[in-house]
């Protein structure tokens, strides 16, 4: 018996991730990850979409009338959990990119799970987690 659900009628996914500085957020999306941001929005400049083909990240500007708001990353409530998780075909060309831009990652760790993973950090604190699962 099948079971029928939403699955099969998904496009995509993105994370959505609470930024203090969009600007930085988006050099750091696009430069450093190479990712494709096409545009900020807002009056000020609030929120952009770093995209690729497969995997995207919205950023949003920690707006509030008290200027206090701050970005909380996942790790400030629980330890060892990551924000986003983006699978890959191959973590060589991952590695190659991040070598090429000086972008800090941990080193590839295979996990009990099957995948072998990566982890680089935003400049928010994010960790942004790349994995590989044959």
């Amino acid at each position: 018996m099948t079971k029928t659900g939403i699955g099969d009628h998904l496009i995509s996914c993105a994370a959505i991730l609470v930024v203090e500085d969009i600007h930085r957020s988006v050099a750091f999306y696009r430069d450093q990850l190479g990712f494709d941001v096409a545009e900020i929005w807002g009056d000020p400049p609030s929120f952009a979409i770093a995209d690729t083909p497969r995997a995207s990240i919205m950023l949003k500007q920690a707006i509030h009338p008290d200027k206090t708001s701050t970005p909380v990353t996942n790790t400030t409530r629980v330890g060892g959990l990551w924000d986003a998780y983006i699978w890959v075909r191959d973590l060589k060309p991952i590695l190659a990119h991040l070598a090429t831009t000086g972008t800090p990652h941990s080193e590839p760790e295979e996990m009990p799970h099957g995948c072998t993973e990566i982890v680089v950090t935003d400049p928010d604190g994010y960790l942004i987690c790349f994995g590989y699962c044959p």
